[in-house]
This record gives C-alpha cells, sequence and structure tokens, in this order.
C-alpha cells in the first residue's frame, strides 16, 4: 500500500527523535515529511545587514552526526523520511550573499537527504516582478543545485505556489501546469537524468481553482511528492481533508474525488503526504492531536485503497 505520510512541523522534538517517531507511528502513518526548514530562516535573515550565519555552516560531517538520532528512529520505527522539505526562500533580493548561504544550506540538505534514505526534497521556485526574470532566477537556482542532486541521487521537487495582490490570491511560480513540465523536462534534459520532480500542493491548486484531476494528469509521472492539505479557498489554512464545504456543507470546495482519481489514472507511487501543520499547531488542543492526527492518515488510508484498487 502507498505509505501514509505527515509533515514533522508540531510533533517532532528533535531532543526527542525516538519518543517522536513513536508517536507518530502510533497515530498510523509509516512516512514522515521532514521539515529541514527549521533549520535555517532566510527571512530572518534578510532582516540583518550582517553576513549570514546559520546551523549549516557546520561541516557536512557535523551536520550528519546532527541528524543520526533522526535516521535510526525512523528505522527503528518503521517510519520512512518519504521527502524533506528544503529552507525557503532560497533567493533573497539584492542579498547575494543570503541567496549563496541559502544554496549551500540546500547542497547539505541533499547530502542528508541522501544519509537518511529521503528520496526528494521539495524546494520551492522563486517568484520575480516578470515572467522573464522569474524564469531566468530559477534556472539559474536549480542548475547551481543540480550537480549535488545528481551526485545523491536525491531528486529536487519544484512546487506550484500563489501569490497575492490587494488582499486577493494569485498566480505564483509553477501555478500553471504546463509552466511546470517545461521546468522539469527542461532541468531533466540538462542533467542528463531524472534529478527534478514536481511537488504539487494541493491547497495552493484549490486556493487558484485549479482542476486538479487534470493538474495530475497533465504532471504524469513528474509527479514525485505530494503536500496535501484543505482550504477555504480564500486562505492558505492548512486543514485536514474534507474540512471546508460550500453550499451550506453540501459539496467539499476542493475536488478531493478529482485528486484520488488523478492519482489512479497516472498510477502514482509517492508517499500520501499530509501539510496539515496547523491541525495540530493552531486548530486543535494537545490532547486530542492524536485522535486529529489518526483521522488524517485514516484519510490516507482510505485513498490508497482507493488508489491501488483494481
Amino acid at each position: 500500500m502507498l505509505k501514509i505520510g505527515v509533515q514533522s512541523a508540531g510533533w517532532y522534538n528533535k531532543d526527542d527523535p525516538d519518543g517522536s517517531f513513536a508517536f507518530i507511528k502510533s497515530c498510523g502513518f509509516d512516512a514522515t515529511d521532514f521539515n529541514i526548514d527549521h533549520y535555517l530562516s532566510t527571512g530572518a535573515l534578510a532582516k540583518s545587514p550582517d553576513a549570514p550565519h546559520s546551523f549549516f555552516d557546520k561541516s557536512i560531517e557535523e551536520i550528519l552526526e546532527f541528524f543520526t538520532p533522526l535516521k535510526e528512529a525512523s528505522e527503528k520505527h518503521g517510519v520512512a523520511i518519504a521527502q524533506m522539505h528544503a529552507p525557503f526562500p532560497v533567493w533573497v533580493k539584492d542579498r547575494e550573499d543570503i541567496t549563496d548561504h541559502a544554496l549551500m544550506a540546500v547542497e547539505k540538505c541533499l547530502q542528508v537527504c541522501e544519509y537518511v534514505g529521503c528520496p526528494a526534497i521539495v524546494v520551492h521556485p522563486v517568484g520575480r516582478s516578470t515572467k522573464e526574470k522569474e524564469i531566468a532566477c530559477n534556472l539559474e537556482i536549480y542548475r547551481r543545485l543540480m550537480p549535488m542532486a545528481v551526485k545523491t541521487g536525491v531528486k529536487i521537487c519544484l512546487e506550484n505556489l500563489f501569490s497575492g495582490y490587494k488582499g486577493r490570491v494569485t498566480e505564483g511560480p509553477c501555478s500553471d501546469v504546463s509552466e511546470a513540465c517545461w521546468y522539469i523536462d527542461t532541468l531533466n534534459a540538462e542533467a542528463g537524468c531524472d534529478a527534478f520532480g514536481f511537488c504539487l500542493d494541493v491547497g495552493h491548486a484549490n486556493l487558484l481553482g485549479r482542476n486538479i484531476k487534470e493538474y495530475i494528469k497533465k504532471l504524469g509521472k513528474r509527479l514525485t511528492v505530494l503536500h496535501i492539505h484543505d482550504n477555504d479557498a480564500r486562505y492558505d489554512l492548512h486543514g485536514m481533508p474534507y474540512t471546508f464545504t460550500r453550499n451550506w456543507g453540501a459539496d467539499w470546495i476542493c475536488d478531493w474525488d478529482g485528486f484520488v482519481e488523478g492519482l489512479k489514472e497516472i498510477g502514482y507511487e509517492g508517499a500520501l503526504g499530509f501539510e496539515t501543520f496547523r491541525v495540530i499547531c493552531s486548530n486543535f488542543p494537545r490532547p486530542l492531536w492524536p485522535e486529529a492526527l489518526k483521522l488524517i492518515s485514516a484519510t490516507g488510508r482510505y485513498w490508497a485503497s482507493r488508489i491501488e484498487a483494481k
């Protein structure tokens, strides 16, 4: 059966990896999306004129040693690290020093992925003031990361993003599926292998009113990992699926049936990864976390049974 995963934000305690993984396993998950982005905030660095410094200044040997308890807990409890989320943004306007630092950090993240057996990492594309600048900037970023992706065998996944204008949600990088496919095909042709893939963020697609089933079908085998979460089509709420409805509760706002059907049609083989951190970080009191997480994992198993049905 497809693995059912959830992001590590909220439940993972770096001081107790073993207890953290025991907990998430008890909630029905056999995979996780590890938030390695929590170890570097480029946004915080950009607020200071000083030269950037972070956890990733450590040598790669020190970093791998730091994440050894994570690797051991994952293996002990049978919870695969199915994907990671890289620090973001990886480009800061007029701060080449921070951009260089961020890309150095992502290269080390790729090495961490290889070490712990994680096959893919999400690296956000960057939005710019014009599409021409945006494409040039993103190609430069991913080309700089390409050698390490090829060396480690860890796939870099672009993600569909959104932007905003005067309180309204607007399109962001890769929100158009044709653009997403173009990036991946162009970069893989240059790499000479499948070094790049795609992360479909279902919540972001829902914000922009995308036909999620058709988006998935066009991505096809480019689709590598998922960020699954729900919202009200106005705000990026990261809720659990089936939460938000319209017509007085008669219809789901997000086309969950289309989502499942699309995955089935393309023969999706990655993890069903839930990016639902708000459920435990904001929505539910801590005593209810286990039951809330169990409902999310049960949703994943329900979908997996439908996707894998003959």
